[in-house]
């Protein structure tokens, strides 16, 4: 039996939380099973980067939705794809890509399927994406699914955890101490990251403040790893930095910039901070457990669903005095919550594997076909 032809559409050749997810699943697809050929509309270092796994991509920039000339010749290339690949199926990996992917799939009678990434809010965006036709939406977590099923009930949902390469994230003792000593840090020095994108949502500058509250001046240093992507929030970095000045922490709070490769921070990190309260599902999360850190998250979103509270992680209530608390109580005894971090490395390759993400997704894909 020969390979199912796939193609994956997505708007951005840049690698934020849903690009690793999908750069996860194609490095571990099974090619007997499947043929992924992917369509970016935009720019970016993706398109070399899935060159090099062997896999065919196209690169149409796609301008604005609402450029009717634009939005039909990228579809018109679309269909394109599908046709010369014999594509039996479209995936849109979130919902701008669908406009395109699926609007092109649904001209071509060829079934699609999408993923839903972040938490819809409802609105006229959200209800249009959702009014296109699709075989079956994917979430992330149940919270993105029970949001995205009261914008279309009609519209099937799915929920299917990203997966991780386990062993990329598998702590290297040696890169840890070369990190460390980068930032002149003792073995006993408690280090905090905050790791993604610097967004106001996800609330860098509380973890700052719940820092200052609880550290200033301690045996303890933060770390903030990551920058503006895709143009939102592009003064908010600047914004930080004057308020780790201002609270004179420069010499406990490093700002390292966007990171194409997290590892050797997460290794040389004790705890891993998640604060955004609407965190559709964490991927910095199950990362950080993979490596067996100390994960403190915010009981709400994805990450309640993933971290069980005080064997695989801590979850506290959001607020800037808890989370104070918390990173007070760590430093001053680390120990009794080393055991949590090994609980969560056992419990991040059980259940988050890629190769546990890419089996379920591929099931998904065939019983869209076969529906």
């Amino acid at each position: 039996m020969s390979a199912i032809p796939v193609v994956v559409v997505n708007h951005v050749a840049a690698l934020g939380g849903a690009e690793r997810v999908l750069m996860n699943w194609l490095e571990r697809v099974d090619r007997e099973r499947f043929r992924p050929e992917i369509v970016l509309l935009d720019e970016g270092p993706m398109a070399a980067q899935i060159s090099e796994l062997g896999l065919n991509v196209h690169v149409i920039p796609s301008g604005r939705i609402r450029q009717p000339i634009r939005f039909s010749r990228t579809v018109g290339a679309i269909r394109q794809v599908i046709r010369h690949s014999k594509a039996r199926i479209v995936v849109s990996w979130s919902p701008k890509p669908h406009f395109y992917g699926g609007t092109a799939a649904w001209i071509e009678k060829v079934p699609a399927i999408w993923w839903q990434h972040g938490v819809p809010s409802g609105g006229l965006f959200d209800k249009s994406v959702s009014w296109l036709p699709a075989k079956a939406v994917v979430c992330p977590s149940s919270v993105i699914s029970d949001a995205q099923r009261k914008v279309w009930a009609p519209r099937p949902t799915f929920v299917q955890p990203p997966g991780i390469p386990i062993a990329t994230y598998e702590a290297d003792s040696e890169i840890r101490r070369s990190v460390r000593a980068s930032f002149g840090l003792a073995d006993s020095t408690t280090l905090f990251s905050f790791i993604g994108r610097l967004q106001r949502w996800k609330r860098t500058d509380m973890v700052i403040r719940s820092f200052h509250n609880a550290l200033k001046g301690k045996d303890a240093q933060l770390l903030i790893v990551g920058g503006a992507l895709f143009g939102v929030d592009g003064d908010f970095e600047d914004e930080l930095k004057r308020m780790v000045a201002t609270a004179g922490l420069s010499g406990q709070v490093h700002f390292v910039g966007h990171q194409s490769r997290i590892e050797p921070y997460l290794w040389a990190s004790d705890v891993v901070v998640s604060s955004s309260i609407s965190e559709p599902f964490g991927m910095v999360v199950v990362e950080a457990m993979a490596a067996g850190r100390i994960v403190l998250a915010v009981n709400s979103g994805g990450p309640a669903e993933i971290v069980r509270d005080g064997v695989n992680g801590i979850l506290y209530d959001g607020s800037e005095d808890d989370l104070s608390r918390w990173m007070a109580r760590i430093v001053s005894s680390r120990g009794t919550y080393e055991k949590i971090g090994t609980a969560a490395a056992s419990r991040a390759r059980e259940a988050y594997a890629s190769q546990v993400m890419s089996e379920r997704f591929g099931e998904l894909l065939e019983r869209s076909l076969s529906s």
